[in-house]
């Protein structure tokens, strides 16, 4: 399965560019061109070392270029992989999460953090119209993308008659809502640059203080009923927002 990687990769010790520099940017060319593919981790530093005839410390010299370049990551005990570039999201469509990564290509997946039936806090209660007693469903996941983690999202929705079970089976919150005649038209959303605190930078294998993108969404159904609020916290390399102005 690496074969294709290891087929193109090769160093001239001849010439004045240093080895690693040299490994780096074959490297570098194959995630730019997709020869190297998310899903696909790179061969070990032993095996490239030893299929170039060439140093561990060399090969590592050349990954620690790539990672601090954004371009690989690091996953222990599972290998090394392309770090998904920046997504182009535009503004005027409502999806979700689940349906933008499918419709890339890339395979989701969420962990749940926290599933619960509760009483609404009341900036939420307000946001949502309705009681400060009313209950509602708190919904905290993990997101992840080709098994990295991307984002957290921490929603309130009004329906409290979805099950945990319903939700992993379907995957798709939004897609759930649908199969109980829910469908979301219309949302408000709202953008800002904030850095990760410490319980979000664990959550996302981050460094505390790190930047993410916040985004706080309130949908609402075709009656204009406000059903979900949800504050998302992006990797601040995962998505790029598009938006057209005219004048």
């Amino acid at each position: 399965m690496i074969e294709h990687i290891l087929s193109q990769l090769g160093v001239e010790r001849s010439s004045s560019v240093p080895l690693y520099q040299q490994l780096q940017s074959q490297l570098e060319r194959l995630i730019l061109d997709g020869t190297w593919r998310l899903k696909e981790p790179l061969p070990s530093e032993t095996l490239l070392a030893e299929r170039l005839q060439i140093s561990v410390m060399t090969v590592r010299q050349a990954m620690a270029q790539l990672v601090n370049k954004g371009l690989i990551y690091r996953e222990k005990g599972r290998g090394t992989f392309v770090t998904p570039q920046s997504l182009d999201h535009h503004l005027q469509r409502l999806e979700s999460f689940s349906e933008d990564m499918q419709g890339r290509g890339l395979r989701p997946d969420s962990q749940t953090l926290v599933f619960e039936i509760t009483t609404a806090p009341p900036e939420i209660a307000e946001q949502l119209y309705i009681s400060p007693r009313a209950r509602v469903l708190h919904l905290k996941r993990l997101r992840l993308v080709e098994g990295r983690a991307v984002a957290l999202h921490d929603a309130y929705i009004t329906r409290t008659d979805i099950t945990r079970a319903d939700l992993e089976r379907r995957g798709s919150l939004y897609a759930l809502l649908e199969s109980k005649g829910i469908s979301l038209l219309e949302a408000d959303e709202t953008l800002e640059a904030i850095a990760a605190d410490a319980e979000v930078a664990q959550q996302l294998s981050i460094e505390e203080g790190a930047p993410l993108l916040k985004a706080t969404r309130i949908s609402w159904d075709r009656t204009h009923t406000p059903i979900e609020h949800v504050v998302a916290l992006y990797l601040a390399d995962f998505y790029r927002y598009t938006v057209r102005l005219r004048r």
